[in-house]
């Protein structure tokens, strides 16, 4: 479900390749994929990933884990019926937006997500990696979905 306005550079280049091979004669649908936004707010960065409203969807469950000092925090919200993954929002934590979109267009499930989270981050160096404590507090506050630590690093794509 895409939304009329989309006010964003990306996607008003999209929108303008759209129509410039139109104008050309190559009959092309605009398809902005999957949502997804990046900022930078004085000195927290802010990453947006799937359709992340302010509130999770009837059908969807949310996991959310903030660092105790603040400033660093993560949401996940993913499908009450099958646990599959449905959007990310990070703040003061980089995530690489193909293990995201790829997560989500795959419909991969909740567990696996948090537990090769590590994939996606790409923190400048000798920045705390956060992921063992997001894993607890996610496996304290969704045991049905519980996620082991990934054992071996991979590439997804």
């Amino acid at each position: 479900n895409q939304s009329a306005i989309e006010q964003l550079w990306y996607t008003g280049k999209m929108q303008a390749e759209t129509l410039a091979k139109n104008i050309c004669a190559t009959k092309l649908k605009y398809d902005r994929g999957i949502w997804f936004n990046s900022a930078k707010f004085l000195d927290i960065e802010y990453q947006t990933y799937g359709m992340m409203l302010k509130s999770p969807l009837a059908d969807e469950e949310s996991f959310y884990w903030e660092h105790p000092k603040g400033k660093i925090c993560m949401r996940a919200n993913f499908a009450k019926s099958d646990g599959s993954l449905r959007g990310f929002n990070f703040f003061g934590i980089r995530f690489r937006q193909i293990i995201a979109e790829k997560w989500i267009a795959e419909n991969t499930s909740i567990s696996f997500c948090m537990a090769n989270l590590n994939l996606g981050f790409f923190d400048p160096e000798f920045q705390k990696n956060h992921h063992q404590e997001i894993l607890n507090s996610f496996n304290k506050q969704h045991p049905q979905y519980f996620a082991s630590k990934a054992k071996k690093k991979f590439f997804l794509f």
